[in-house]
């Protein structure tokens, strides 16, 4: 398998991996479709046939899976964006290997630690293992719910892709970009910048829970909620998305604690 690729992005009709977590009827999959076709390229979605949201890598693994062709190129998973990668490259494409993966563009950041929940960021996660150039993107969204999803397809399949096909990406390793919550005639610039730290603040939200749900503990219904709490921000992708740039930046998948590993061999000689 390929460890790196170099300038893939100057041939036109390539095929690329389209997927995400929000769904395939999201706009902002299918603005980026749109994107990629008018540039030349030949996007092959393979995506959720429901939204997906936090669905980290998880796989279907108790379950058979379903695969509904929805028109040329269009594919519809019933399982998680994980699966929908896998289906991708060893069953619709297996004798077409793509040139690149693409997942987004999400509804919402995935910034800082949101990426070890993120759906979008486990799809490119799982492409580039298989040794394919893999990108996530996702969107913000402004304060009255608006997003710009047309717009930022547009600016990465001009701006961004051409120059992250430049790039030797390693293997175990793939790009992920946020687009902040204004129109591309308004972004000021890129920013290549390490990832934030971040936690939730008031993460659980009680309801009562309705009578046509049964009994719950003691009645009440439970939500996984709560506002985003920047931990870290100066230098990182939450300040480039304050400051209204674009965030791009690359993630390995090596979780290895390199510090604390030399402390644990002193314990465990």
């Amino acid at each position: 398998m390929r460890t790196g690729v170099g300038e893939w992005y100057l041939v036109n009709a390539q095929t690329v991996v389209l997927t995400n977590d929000d769904g395939i009827f999201a706009a902002g999959l299918q603005a980026l479709a749109r994107a990629l076709r008018a540039a030349g390229y030949r996007p092959v979605v393979v995506a959720p046939d429901r939204g997906a949201s936090g669905a980290s890598r998880s796989l279907s693994l108790h379950r058979p899976l379903t695969v509904r062709r929805l028109g040329e190129d269009q594919y519809a998973v019933d399982g998680t964006p994980t699966d929908c990668v896998m289906m991708a490259i060893f069953e619709i494409l297996k004798n077409r290997r793509p040139s690149l993966l693409l997942s987004g563009i999400n509804h919402g950041q995935n910034l800082a630690d949101d990426v070890t929940y993120s759906g979008t960021c486990a799809a490119a996660a799982e492409g580039c293992m298989e040794g394919i150039p893999s990108v996530a993107i996702s969107a913000l969204t402004g304060r009255d719910g608006e997003f710009y999803f047309d717009d930022h397809a547009d600016f990465f399949v001009q701006s961004v892709l051409p120059s992250i096909g430049r790039l030797r990406i390693p293997r175990w390793s793939f790009i992920n970009v946020n687009f902040p919550p204004r129109p591309a005639a308004r972004i000021r610039g890129v920013r290549v910048v390490p990832l934030g730290r971040s936690t939730y603040s008031d993460p659980i939200a009680r309801r009562r829970a309705p009578q046509a749900l049964g009994r719950s503990r003691k009645g009440w219904i439970y939500w996984i909620v709560g506002e985003p709490k920047s931990l870290k921000k100066r230098g990182t992708d939450i300040e480039a998305i304050e400051r209204g740039c674009v965030s791009l930046t690359p993630i390995h998948l090596d979780l290895t604690d390199r510090r604390l590993l030399a402390e644990c061999r002193k314990l465990f000689p």
